[in-house]
């Protein structure tokens, strides 16, 4: 007896393909998801070994932070005629792969690994450099995604010029906001100004930040309406809501936080200051 080869019919394949369709259309977006929060436990991890490393190094430094411009690169490196050679200018720096760190903070640290999270090189690779002064054959290999606060790398309380110039640094013992300031924290790869008004669907409805992540400096504006840096906003959002999540930072006592920053001076007030009174100095 002749046996008939059995097949599936179109509605059965139709059916499969259907179940098959449901089946990613649910698991995606939640490989997606934590995907991204592997990526956010991979950037609180580096952000605590800095935190670790701020430590050491003001251990062995008569309890003094490291100078905020040169904490990742030394001054030879960042003003190094060959990379200029080749079309490198300092805001180019954190995506160029020519130079090695070799700053202060550097042997504590020891890593390149923990100078860059992984969210941020993912959306870094896709915006690219935004320098007006950037060349398309400079080396474009992120190595970077953290800034020092300027307001600890800097002691503000002698001055700018007399701080700069002796290359003046607070000490820890002098942070009194140390669960509430931060020394090292990640910044964006875009600006986030809600003034413009192609920007729609943000969180911040005020200037929330003028520039990118252009040098290892966070500058976060002490008073309204002035140029000012700030935490990211790309962890704990979809991408196309990029502006409206959440940045990752280290504070002074040591513990990582994945937190909503505010705009303008507020986010000063929250974060940026050393102490209370601060606010008071001369500041830019």
């Amino acid at each position: 007896m002749k046996v008939k080869d059995k097949a599936f019919t179109l509605v059965e394949l139709l059916v499969v393909i259907s179940i098959i369709a449901m089946l990613l259309a649910v698991l995606v977006p939640a490989l997606s998801a934590a995907r991204e929060r592997a990526r956010t436990i991979v950037c609180s991890s580096n952000l605590k070994n800095y935190g670790l490393a701020l430590h050491m190094y003001a251990q062995a430094n008569n309890d003094k932070v490291p100078f905020g411009y040169n904490w990742l690169y030394s001054e030879a490196t960042l003003n190094n005629t060959d990379a200029r050679k080749n079309g490198c200018p300092k805001p180019c720096r954190w995506h160029f792969d020519k130079v090695q760190p070799d700053g202060n903070l550097w042997p504590y640290l020891r890593d390149k690994n923990v100078n860059l999270c992984p969210t941020y090189r993912s959306y870094a690779v896709i915006a690219k450099c935004p320098n007006p002064s950037h060349s398309i054959t400079l080396p474009f290999n992120p190595q970077y995604s953290y800034s020092m606060n300027v307001f600890i790398g800097i002691d503000w309380t002698m001055g700018w010029d007399s701080a700069y110039d002796n290359r003046s640094t607070m000490k820890l013992s002098n942070i009194r906001r140390g669960a509430k300031c931060f020394p090292f924290a990640e910044e964006n790869p875009w600006t986030l100004n809600t003034g413009d008004t192609s920007q729609t669907n943000v969180h911040h409805r005020e200037n929330y930040s003028n520039a990118y992540l252009n040098d290892n400096l966070l500058w976060m504006a002490p008073n309204s309406g002035r140029y000012t840096d700030n935490f990211s906003t790309y962890h704990n959002t979809s991408s196309g809501r990029k502006g409206e999540g959440k940045g990752n930072a280290v504070f002074v006592d040591g513990h990582v936080d994945t937190v909503r920053s505010f705009a303008e001076e507020k986010a000063y007030m929250e974060f940026g200051r050393p102490f209370d009174g601060h606010e008071k100095l001369t500041l830019w």
